[in-house]
């Protein structure tokens, strides 16, 4: 390779509907800021979305049209997407979800391509016995892994048998100026359209409705914490599959003044502004990019510590972490923040801090750039 050629990378994932999730939303801004004098990036998509027809990026992009993994449309894709690596010289192929980890490793094995990469950005909870065999079947198939966590490389160490050699380790990265423009005008426009007024207190979370999140547990839990502090108010940011469930509950504990499901915003800014304590309570988490938007928000940050949690926030310095089934932990350290004013602030100051120093997503990115790099002179020595 010469040292002027650049890098030509596939990124395959399963697809994009929105720029919202957490992988997505990582993939998009690499996407954006990889330098394009070096590398070359194309995104690989198993299927299409209506986002993506409607906001053409400025890489190529291809369509796959992958239904079902097991089936001969699958096979002919696989075809397709040899012919597409060595038309382009695909030097690597990095692939994200699960279907796309195990296309993406076979297909880049029949190119010929001269790395794979597989990301593990998740605790494999979603991860079936059958997808596990699949999984360390591809062990040897695969060049590398990349975790967004300590946790995600464990859990794949341990689960799937990766070699502790190939995987490595990138935490997600936030577009943190945008943290800047955080104002008070802001938090009290948010805080009005929801109905807040500057005396009560807004415990805020920003989840998908889904099991894993575990917002049912932080519904039962504000409903005793609301009959002790009448100012409390909690407001969940996002949208999901167990809205009607959670409505439903909210509305048999008598709370639906008190904790409201506002849906999905696109710019979950305001609402970082309009919160005085952010909650995550979820059962499973690699590296959640709500926490690191928490932080950089500058607000005390209650949350389980599960996963990749406890690697962002250090307890008692940058939030307060409980483990996921104590209950009476979570209302402690709820009533600490609100009864102690200036060990929240610390809490968020120092959140902040941390967040700024750590997760820039220019410091992702180039981290990333410097794997590429590493790899394919490894590749050519």
């Amino acid at each position: 390779m010469n040292k002027n050629d650049k890098i030509n990378i596939a990124y395959l994932i399963d697809r994009i509907p929105s720029p919202n999730g957490g992988t997505e939303g990582q993939l998009l801004m690499l996407l954006k800021g990889l330098d394009k004098r070096k590398f070359s990036p194309h995104l690989i998509c198993l299927r299409g979305s209506e986002w993506l027809d409607n906001n053409p990026l400025e890489i190529p992009v291809m369509i796959l049209g992958v239904g079902r993994l097991l089936s001969f449309n699958a096979l002919k894709k696989l075809f397709a997407f040899r012919k597409f690596c060595r038309q382009n010289n695909v030097d690597i192929v990095q692939t994200f979800f699960i279907d796309a980890n195990i296309f993406g490793v076979i297909a880049a094995k029949v190119a010929g391509c001269k790395i794979n990469i597989a990301s593990r950005r998740n605790a494999g909870y979603k991860n079936t016995r059958w997808h596990l065999l699949i999984l360390r079947f591809l062990r040897t198939w695969t060049s590398y892994y990349l975790a967004n966590s300590k946790a995600a490389a464990r859990m794949a160490v341990e689960n799937e048998r990766v070699p502790q050699d190939k995987i490595k380790i990138i935490y997600n990265g936030l577009e943190l100026e945008k943290f800047r423009d955080i104002s008070f005008d802001m938090r009290n426009r948010q805080r009005s359209q929801w109905g807040i007024a500057e005396d009560e207190i807004l415990v805020g979370s920003v989840a998908n409705l889904r099991n894993v999140k575990n917002l049912d547990f932080l519904i039962k839990y504000a409903a005793i914490l609301c009959k002790e502090f009448p100012q409390l108010k909690f407001v969940v940011v996002g949208e999901g599959p167990d809205r009607e469930k959670l409505q439903k509950l909210i509305d048999n504990l008598a709370i639906s003044s008190r904790f409201s499901l506002v849906g999905r915003f696109s710019d979950v800014l305001p609402c970082l502004a309009a919160f005085d304590i952010a909650v995550l309570c979820s059962k499973s988490e690699s590296f959640s990019n709500s926490i690191i938007e928490y932080m950089a928000a500058g607000l005390p940050v209650v949350a389980s510590n599960v996963g990749g949690i406890g690697e962002a926030i250090e307890h008692e310095k940058t939030g307060l972490l409980y483990e996921g089934t104590d209950e009476k932990k979570f209302r402690d350290h709820i009533r600490r923040v609100i009864n102690n004013c200036e060990f929240a602030e610390k809490l968020g100051k120092n959140a902040r801090n941390e967040a700024f120093s750590k997760y820039s997503v220019e410091k992702m990115i180039t981290e990333y750039e410097n794997l590429y790099e590493d790899f394919m002179c490894r590749t050519l020595l």
